[in-house]
């Protein structure tokens, strides 16, 4: 199986290839990661368009533009995943299974320790 990223676009590198440079994962050294967004870029949104946006990135292409809300949920599952379930926030997922529940009922997110 494999697993596109949500990453963030911060500048066009080639405007004439549609690279762009992706912002640094958390806690990344080095240079920005680039990336082909030739797959977005069509004649009504250029790739200068593509600045600022969320996109699901894997193998070095930009596959789709996501909402920075569906990145960030994206980016704390996957933080969950590697064993940092603290920066994992459930209260969006517990409101919409239960519209009658308000956020101060919300259960707290648990730390999970694993022994």
């Amino acid at each position: 199986m494999c697993i596109a990223l949500p990453r963030k676009v911060v500048a066009v590198v080639d405007p004439a290839r549609a690279i762009v440079a992706l912002a640094a994962d958390d806690g990344a050294a080095g240079e920005a990661e680039t990336v082909s967004a030739a797959l977005l870029v069509d004649d009504e949104r250029g790739v200068d368009a593509l600045v600022g946006a969320w996109m699901l990135v894997h193998a070095g292409f930009a596959l789709a533009v996501i909402d920075e809300e569906d990145a960030r949920s994206r980016l704390q599952m996957f933080a969950a995943m590697r064993g940092d379930p603290g920066r994992l926030d459930l209260s969006d997922l517990h409101a919409e299974l239960d519209p009658d529940l308000n956020a101060a009922a919300a259960p707290k997110p648990r730390r999970l320790d694993v022994i």
